[in-house]
């Protein structure tokens, strides 16, 4: 068994120092896609379920504004992690900090400086960015938000986008105490869910924007952003996403042995069954799931990011650029869970040769939960640049 006792794992003071003489120490990171490949773009599409041509066809994004392949806004998202590289020693994450303390994505704010595309290399940095404590969460104890800010540059070292990431830490006795979603219906459809959430797929390519530019001067405050259905949620769709985002915490056999060794804050352990795993088995694992006070497993926190990201370039169209996005999760997406993501446009910002939309997008679940919320702002073209 891990040396971390996962379950009961603690918010101390020296824990939250040790943290705190952490802030602002830069570290490189290893991504998991340090090259764009054509590949690797279609593998995250068809991980959050985006057929978008200009993800996918090579000739098709050649006849687009860009003149080449250009890869979705959360791709970056797998050039995040894909582990550590040798000589690094600095800690970050849930693994690094307060081990056994249970954390969950709370939102992540996105600066998107330039479009990144295929054939580019990426460099990722991280840093410890900010370190908040909340003295009576929403457990009822003591809980901590700590930011993570990560930076991409390009193969000539110019900055293609920030992110700031936040993760809030509890401790798992409390969670499991309070029971919080313990009243949750477990999810069933009938044939009329299926045949309607059918109906809604088949539309969905209809409504995307595609190569006809949206002009700023056609938007205006209050338009819809049209409707996006993901799910319900499987462990197949997790495992869609994820091979497309990748993890570093899902190495298999030797390979985990060693992971395992290397980064104990990263173990649970099943008493019952005597089998270790890592962090990442909670999403889908029932047991691990439950010692966390979750009823079932659930969704990545950068799975619905990215969903909400499809919604913004589904409506944009291809001329288009998200320039922002400060993404905020509500509450858990457990496993079949259906999203319903809309969006409106709230600002407009005149401008040539382009200027920019402000929207609201909203995720809403089988039960009218809203699990997500974001506010982004999108460059589009100028029909006047065009005169």
């Amino acid at each position: 068994m891990s040396a971390v006792d996962w379950q009961a794992g603690k918010i101390t003071d020296e824990g939250l120092a040790h943290m705190r003489a952490h802030l602002g120490i830069r570290r490189k990171v290893r991504p998991w896609n340090a090259e764009v490949t054509r590949d690797s773009v279609w593998h995250f599409a068809q991980g959050i379920g985006d057929d978008n041509p200009l993800w996918w066809d090579k000739a098709y994004a050649e006849r687009s504004a860009w003149a080449r392949m250009i890869v979705p806004p959360a791709y970056l998202y797998s050039c995040f992690s894909g582990g550590k590289l040798p000589d690094d020693n600095v800690p970050s994450g849930a693994d690094g900090f307060l081990p056994g303390v249970f954390g969950v994505q709370a939102s992540d704010r996105w600066i998107w400086h330039r479009p990144l595309f295929v054939g580019e290399e990426v460099e990722t940095y991280q840093e410890l960015h900010d370190v908040v404590v909340h003295e009576n969460g929403k457990f009822g104890g003591r809980s901590v938000s700590h930011v993570e800010r990560t930076t991409f540059y390009g193969g000539e070292g110019d900055l293609i986008a920030e992110m700031f990431f936040t993760r809030k830490r509890f401790e798992r006795g409390q969670a499991r105490d309070r029971g919080a979603y313990a009243d949750r219906p477990e999810p069933k459809y009938t044939h009329e869910d299926r045949l309607r959430f059918a109906a809604q797929y088949e539309a969905e390519p209809g409504q995307r924007r595609g190569g006809v530019p949206r002009y700023v001067e056609d938007v205006k405050p209050g338009d819809a952003m049209g409707r996006l259905l993901k799910g319900p949620l499987t462990i197949t769709n997790v495992v869609g996403w994820m091979l497309g985002w990748g993890s570093p915490m899902c190495p298999t056999n030797r390979l985990a042995h060693q992971y395992i060794k290397r980064n104990p804050g990263s173990v649970l352990f099943n008493p019952e069954t005597g089998i270790e795993d890592t962090l990442e088995a909670g999403h889908w694992d029932p047991y691990f799931a439950s010692m966390s006070g979750f009823p079932a497993g659930y969704d990545f926190g950068c799975q619905r990011v990215a969903w909400l990201s499809h919604l913004l370039t589904e409506w944009a169209g291809d001329d288009s650029f998200v320039t922002e996005m400060d993404a905020r999760l509500r509450r858990p997406n457990f496993m079949g869970d259906v999203t319903w993501i809309t969006g409106t446009v709230i600002a407009v910002e005149a401008g040539s040769p382009h200027g920019h939309a402000v929207c609201e997008i909203e995720a809403v679940n089988q039960r009218g939960e809203t699990t997500a919320t974001a506010t982004a702002r999108i460059r589009l073209p100028s029909r006047a640049a065009k005169r």
